[in-house]
């Protein structure tokens, strides 16, 4: 998988942890195409409302945005796209210069990631990589709007997070 991080505002920490967990991701929902890229940002309160606001029409600050461009806007149930990732399907999302199928963008913003994080009594590390998880489990398709679907992505993200030895706390 190819991670595009913004670099300028991005620890290396956190990217070898979200590159982990990213790695680990696709081998725990066994996703065998590894050919795949992903944009993540940093972005401000500011930026993060404006988008919430444009896209979402949510005039709120929030921790994570993911912006899936392999998938339908607007739908209410998930539509995971696991088995469907592979290059002939998605020629048209194919990044030329990797070969990726480029799946989204991820925004986050550090300010209210790092509120939760203390919030939460949880290391900033692991509410960083947390958001990432989930940036990322949206851009293939789960959600949290169902209660149904809300305990199966939560538990995904619980079993990756355990896997990286993230634990909970300060």
């Amino acid at each position: 998988m190819v991670i595009n991080f913004n670099k300028k505002t991005f620890n290396s920490k956190y990217i070898a942890k979200i590159s982990m967990a990213y790695d680990y991701a696709l081998d725990f929902l066994k996703i065998s195409n590894k050919n795949l890229e992903i944009n993540i940002s940093f972005v401000s309160k500011n930026e993060i409302k404006s988008l919430n606001a444009n896209f979402r029409n949510m005039d709120k600050v929030t921790d994570v945005l993911s912006f899936p461009t392999l998938l339908e806007p607007n739908k209410t149930n998930m539509q995971v796209i696991i088995d469907k990732l592979n290059n002939n399907v998605f020629l048209t999302d194919l990044n030329p210069e990797t070969n990726c199928i480029v799946i989204g963008d991820v925004c986050i913003c550090k300010q209210i990631v790092y509120q939760h994080a203390k919030e939460y009594g949880n290391t900033r590390m692991r509410e960083m990589v947390y958001m990432a998880v989930h940036g990322l489990l949206h851009l293939l398709g789960y959600d949290h709007i169902l209660d149904d679907d809300r305990k199966i992505m939560r538990g995904i993200e619980e079993e990756i997070m355990a896997h990286l030895d993230l634990k909970r706390g300060v």
